[in-house]
């Protein structure tokens, strides 16, 4: 005789609480089970491709602005030699990409091996798988949700964590970026009232 499970509703819905974080947590340790492992290994690798590609495209944005200075003086050696860098820059940044997709694909797929092997462990330890197929019917096909969700959420993550990675980097460089020239503004502001009190000062 199948045992009913919960009701669905709005209960059951998902929920960003306690609860998601200690079983996110849990997801993590199987994904990362050591500072040495092979995907802390990529995700390490993931970080240092991620950090500088983000160099490399700062450095391809200060590029417009030096062709100011190589136009107006009509600099044509240093036309080429910044045309040079440029190209260079790009297509480094073109070779950083590759190498970032591919690094989250391997990360994708080996998530998924070890997550869906970790599934199946507890999957066919005991009598779950029983449990699951016959005693219980809140869940509908426990063998079809392990190869999709752990799909989906493997592919899911891999996609984002490169954005992860980066958004914190950025956020802090920017940030004291803005600092600086908030406090070259008051410098500018303040021009004179500061030459004035060194003028005092002095005498």
């Amino acid at each position: 005789m199948a045992v009913p499970g919960p009701a669905p509703g709005a209960g059951s819905r998902p929920r960003l609480d306690l609860q998601f974080l200690h079983r996110f947590l849990q997801i993590l340790k199987v994904l990362f089970p050591s500072w040495s492992s092979q995907n802390a290994l990529m995700f390490l690798t993931l970080l240092c491709l991620t950090l500088l590609e983000q160099l490399v495209i700062y450095q391809v944005g200060l590029i417009p602005s030096q062709y100011y200075g190589v136009l107006g003086n009509k600099d044509l050696e240093g036309f080429k030699t910044l045309t040079f860098l440029a190209v260079m820059l790009i297509v480094l940044n073109s070779t950083l990409k590759s190498f970032d997709q591919f690094t989250c694909n391997l990360l994708y797929v080996s998530w998924r091996k070890d997550l869906t092997e970790h599934l199946h462990c507890l999957y066919f330890r005991g009598r779950v798988y029983y449990t699951l197929n016959v005693l219980r019917d809140d869940i509908d096909n426990p063998d079809q949700r392990i190869s999709q969700d752990v799909e989906r959420f493997c592919r899911q993550l891999s996609s984002m964590a490169s954005k992860l990675i980066v958004s914190p980097f950025s956020l802090v460089y920017y940030t004291y970026q803005c600092f600086q020239r908030f406090k070259h503004m008051q410098i500018r502001v303040n021009a004179e009232p500061a030459a004035f009190y060194s003028r005092h000062q002095h005498l």
